[in-house]
């Protein structure tokens, strides 16, 4: 025996058992009546494009293939195919010159990006070289300055180089002419 619920569920089901089969109903009723609108919108599309009312044309094919007149059938199908190459081919043939007139029409704007970013180019250039050549004027002045001082510390150096060699030569003469002196006393003594 099963009990029923306030909620009309049985004990024993799952909580929202009944609401899951109500789900499903509502959702294939939405897209039965969702297939028929989009149906109704193809017709009225098909009708508006070719300008054929659409249940003429599926008059005709029922009665084609109910004589089994495949000839009239692929004869139909070969002239709709070619309307709908026609139909293709103008529409890529109106984007491509739709394309081309942008094209054309960015080309302006496009060139004058290309000059300005030409010209920034230019002046960063100028600027960069300027700098560099300011940076080896400053280190050739720095290199000669550094060349000044060393020949300046290079000419302290042999003066004073010099002046000790002459001053430990005068020495060793005075240490010559007193060692002489002293072996001539003694050779004399």
């Amino acid at each position: 025996m099963r009990v029923r619920t306030y909620h009309g569920q049985e004990a024993g089901c799952p909580n929202g058992a009944r609401r899951h089969t109500g789900g499903l109903v509502l959702k294939f009723v939405v897209g039965f009546l969702g297939g028929l609108v989009l149906g109704a919108v193809g017709a009225v599309a098909y009708s508006i494009q070719t300008g054929k009312d659409l249940r003429e044309v599926v008059d005709e094919v029922r009665s084609d293939l109910s004589k089994r007149d495949l000839d009239a059938l692929g004869a139909r199908l070969e002239g709709r195919f070619s309307e709908m190459q026609k139909e293709l081919e103008t529409r890529i043939t109106q984007v491509k010159e739709k394309a081309a007139a942008a094209a054309e029409e960015g080309r302006p704007a496009l060139q004058s990006v290309i000059d300005d970013a030409g010209s920034k180019a230019s002046a960063a250039i100028s600027s960069a070289g300027a700098k560099a050549h300011g940076a080896v004027d400053t280190a050739s002045k720095q290199a000669g300055d550094v060349l000044v001082t060393a020949a300046d510390v290079t000419e302290t150096a042999a003066t004073e180089a010099g002046d000790a060699a002459g001053s430990a030569v005068e020495t060793a003469g005075e240490a010559v002419a007193e060692a002489k002196g002293a072996a001539e006393d003694k050779a004399g003594a």
